[in-house]
């Protein structure tokens, strides 16, 4: 590989054939197992199963948190399990006295509108966690409501167990551990309502993030994440999870980066787990809060169990024909849902501690019939919009038929130049490129897909 205006890339043997130095000179991402960050991995080992189960039996407690349902009784209802939820990550923020900035809590109040049988004013919840240094955000989210069969219903015992109790203890953990743990970007915490009347709670959120210029990197959205036995066919799958990513701008869009990224981190730090990519905007006939964010511009995915049970989700709690129905704690797999809440804890941390990704990457020499590739990209800036001297750069490519990028060189950071490059021994027709920044800890960026 040569290197142009001094990137001060390491040397790469340049073999006899290309199939040869592509062996030699690359490794798949996800094979990275001694980029640990052990603050990293400290922190998702206390991912607590006693607390997930704690938090799911209260979740249930409240009878019903339909949109729909009671703001006013103290034990049941809407409104009771918003101020447990508020009380809890209140307390938890607490615990960043002299550690971190404190997170705070804030309700944020919005009116329903649409399949709603009258208007009313309903509550979410946002978390942040401040960043110590950078200006990016991280946005977590899951949904608090619940429902059965019929939409309107706001009284009827709907326990929501797994759809979304699972989700609503993976934002739980995360407000619990990263009290404590400083990073360098805001990570946000959003426990929507009105999920299941068409979005509403995060696309009153999503537009309020686009017209107050939010700065946010990267969505994901939590949504049934316990579940382990698939109904009808009892299958059960306690090692995958599915990232559901979009493809507006092709199979290369910023939801699939993100979608490779949580594959990736996610992966490095739960050993054993599979985070697999399912190249579309969700599942059949459905619908998640991701969507809200993607559709104001955001990159969003949604992250569900591998497996679902249609006897539980949104059924009245029965037992028929010797089969139990309905959304029940019975039917969340704790150890599954740890794992998949892992992933997420490892793929925020590892990216709030990432330098920022780097911009305008692109084929330098697109228009020209060449066997090599230039790529160029701007160097990662810091807080106070320098180059960030503490950055280094990897360069990714894949074949244009594969899924998951593998790593072909490493360049540092040059004072001296704004723009790096790179020539590669490498065909623009035959893979695709991007590049990505990593800190001096091994944390890497979302990565810049090269165009």
């Amino acid at each position: 590989m040569r290197n142009i205006m001094k990137t001060k890339c390491l040397s790469v043997i340049i073999l006899a054939t290309m199939s040869v130095m592509a062996t030699m000179c690359s490794k798949s991402v996800n094979a990275i197992d001694e980029r640990l960050d052990p603050i990293i991995a400290e922190t998702v080992s206390k991912v607590c199963e006693d607390s997930l189960g704690s938090y799911i039996d209260k979740l249930v407690s409240f009878h019903t948190r339909h949109s729909m349902s009671s703001q006013t009784d103290p034990e049941r209802g809407l409104g009771a399990a918003v101020n447990w939820l508020k009380t809890r990550c209140e307390d938890y923020a607490a615990r960043a006295e002299g550690i971190r900035p404190r997170p705070f809590v804030e309700t944020i109040y919005y009116k329903t509108s649409s399949n709603m049988d009258r208007e009313v004013t309903v509550p979410d919840i946002l978390v942040t966690i401040p960043g110590t240094a950078g200006e990016s955000e991280i946005l977590v989210m899951a949904h608090i409501d619940t429902r059965v069969n019929n939409l309107a219903d706001s009284t009827t015992f709907a326990p929501g167990a797994n759809d979304d109790g699972s989700g609503i203890s993976c934002l739980l953990e995360i407000v619990r551990l990263l009290s404590e743990v400083p990073l360098e970007q805001t990570v946000k915490c959003l426990f929507v309502t009105c999920e299941e009347q068409s979005l509403g709670g995060s696309a009153f959120m999503a537009a309020k993030a686009r017209e107050e210029n939010w700065p946010l990197i990267a969505v994901i959205n939590n949504d049934m994440i316990g579940n382990a036995e698939a109904s009808g066919t009892h299958l059960v799958e306690t090692d995958v999870v599915r990232i559901f990513s979009e493809s507006r701008s092709g199979v290369d869009s910023n939801e699939r980066q993100l979608a490779r990224y949580v594959k990736e981190i996610g992966e490095r730090y739960v050993p054993g787990h599979t985070v697999k990519l399912m190249y579309r905007a969700d599942r059949y006939r459905r619908g998640g809060d991701h969507s809200s964010f993607v559709n104001q511009g955001f990159t969003a995915v949604r992250m569900t169990e591998y497996y679902e049970n249609y006897d539980r989700t949104h059924q009245v709690v029965r037992e028929e024909d010797g089969i139990a129905y309905g959304d029940m704690p019975s039917g969340v797999c704790i150890p599954y849902l740890a794992k998949n809440i892992k992933v997420n804890l490892a793929s925020i941390m590892n990216l709030a501690d990432a330098p920022m990704a780097p911009a305008h990457a692109e084929i330098a020499n697109a228009n020209e019939l060449s066997n090599y590739t230039i790529l160029k990209w701007e160097q990662a800036k810091d807080s106070d919009g320098k180059i960030d001297q503490n950055a280094s750069y990897e360069i990714l490519y894949r074949e244009t038929d594969q899924p998951e990028w593998k790593i072909l060189d490493s360049c540092n950071a040059d004072s001296q130049n704004e723009n790096l490059s790179i020539e590669i021994p490498l065909s623009k027709d035959n893979y695709f490129f991007a590049v990505r920044s990593i800190s001096a800890k091994g944390n890497a960026s979302l990565p810049a897909f090269c165009r």
